[in-house]
């Protein structure tokens, strides 16, 4: 039998795994080197069941959309546009943090089975391809581009 992701990431203590020739993540983390910085958060596809989402959390700091300030978000595919302007202001030492959710019902679920995202770039934009922990590792299940804007 296979071993989840989830059990994979419990024994490198969080840190990124090689799973099918990808070194996979439990969750993203950027460094954020201004007190203000401008994002386009871009879902690119989504499984529509479970529902997905994404997560977004600035440590030292917080986060602007459509004008409300928030410590942590999360943009479900089923109620958020497909792109939003995200602000991030955080102190020295902010880091932005991303990780894909699901939701079952009332339920929201993160880091169990199978969850994890490979993380590439292209072209200035941070591509995260996550697989939600319900069944097998699908890569799939949510797709974001992440680009820094001015």
């Amino acid at each position: 039998m296979m071993q989840t992701l989830s059990s994979l990431f419990q024994a490198s203590d969080g840190a990124a795994v090689e799973f099918g020739g990808r070194l996979v993540q439990p969750i993203f983390q950027m460094p954020l080197q201004n007190a203000e910085t401008r994002f386009t958060v871009h879902r690119v596809s989504s499984a529509s069941s479970p529902v997905q989402g994404l997560c977004i959390k600035a440590t030292k700091g917080g986060i602007t959309v459509n004008g409300q300030s928030h410590s942590q978000i999360i943009l479900w595919a089923d109620t958020s546009p497909d792109t939003v302007e995200i602000v991030i202001s955080s102190k020295r030492g902010g880091v932005l943090k991303a990780w894909n959710v699901w939701r079952s019902g009332d339920l929201t679920q993160a880091w169990i089975g199978n969850a994890g995202m490979h993380v590439s770039s292209n072209g200035g934009k941070t591509i995260l391809e996550c697989s939600d922990g319900v069944q097998d590792v699908d890569f799939t299940n949510l797709v974001i581009e992440l680009e820094e804007s001015s």
